[in-house]
């Protein structure tokens, strides 16, 4: 199967920057050449098979349509997947940073060569931390320069903080300078800037609230209320030419009135779309608040969408079922 990946994947026009993808992922058991054939097979067979099913109920550019809107949203959907994962790797790796360096700092006070402490801090408790600590050991001791088994590591990772570590380490090295001590160091400024990080996540709080009530209550209570306005109107209308026979408007002395130029279809679609398109920015919105990073909201996206797909339904729903007895429709 993976020469049948192979294949496809030299039709991938991503497949060199993908492979920087897996490595910060941390996956190793699969190229990028084949994971990009992976994406290229399976959206296309995706494609094929909602343009079959699109046939049967649109017409044949509709269908042309979504075949299109699969083949490449399902690439997108695997590409949010891995920068996920990505994202999610840093993360654990500065979580455990500090405590990682501080036991390294302390094998040094004990009396062990920088390598060998280095080594000695991978700990289960690490996660992928301890993968990377153990590769670097694994080349150092394979004859690899500890600056340059470093610097392999930051090229693992992708983090701002794992990065500024090792620069810091790799000038201590060359200066010569009290290790134990800069690692201490560090260590202490990785959990100064975490707390910081948090307390400006706890300020800002507020403003992610109201980006979720507006996109989550406010946005789908209210396109609820209009679409079944346009249900109403376009009743109302309905009625009345059935009496006065099929006009396009109504004229009663010097007024003339018209029909709702929007269906209630229309507006249903657009409520829908609308309802999406501003929780997605939403959940971008409060990523970029609490972390400064937006792919850090991608994750809200599902939750966020789908909770003001259900209010408003649910909105729509009610207020039908209440006001249905009184204009009998």
């Amino acid at each position: 199967m993976r020469r049948i990946y192979r294949v496809f994947g030299q039709f991938a026009p991503y497949k060199r920057s993908l492979k920087n993808i897996l490595r910060y992922a941390g996956i190793e058991d699969i190229s990028s050449l084949e994971f990009s054939g992976f994406m290229i097979l399976y959206s296309s067979i995706l494609a094929m098979i909602s343009f079959l099913l699109g046939l049967f109920l649109f017409d044949f550019l509709t269908s042309v349509i979504i075949a299109i809107s699969a083949f490449f949203g399902f690439q997108l959907f695997l590409y949010v997947i891995l920068s996920l994962v990505v994202d999610s790797r840093a993360r654990q790796i500065e979580e455990v940073l500090p405590d990682a360096l501080q036991l390294m700092s302390a094998n040094i006070r004990a009396g062990m060569t920088l390598d060998r402490a280095l080594w000695l801090a991978a700990r289960p408790e690490f996660g992928p931390l301890e993968e990377e600590i153990k590769r670097f050991g694994k080349n150092v001791f394979g004859g690899k320069s500890m600056i340059d088994s470093l610097k392999e590591m930051g090229t693992r990772v992708r983090s701002d903080i794992l990065d500024r570590t090792i620069k810091l380490i790799q000038e201590g090295i060359e200066s010569g300078g009290e290790m134990a001590h800069l690692l201490e160091e560090t260590a202490a400024d990785i959990r100064n800037i975490k707390a910081m990080k948090q307390e400006i996540k706890s300020n800002v709080m507020m403003y992610s609230m109201f980006i979720i009530f507006a996109s989550v209550i406010g946005a789908p209570v209210l396109f609820a209320v209009s679409v079944y306005f346009i249900e109403v109107i376009s009743g109302l209308w309905s009625a009345q030419t059935s009496q006065i026979g099929k006009t396009p408007y109504y004229q009663t002395g010097m007024i003339k009135m018209k029909g709702p130029q929007v269906s209630s279809g229309d507006m249903l679609l657009f409520s829908v779309s609308s309802i999406i398109l501003t929780t997605v920015f939403g959940a971008l919105i409060i990523g970029l608040i609490q972390s400064g990073k937006e792919k850090r909201g991608l994750k809200y996206i599902p939750f966020l969408t789908g909770g003001a797909l259900l209010i408003f339904f649910g909105v729509r729903f009610v207020i039908s079922s209440m006001f249905s007895s009184f204009l009998g429709f």
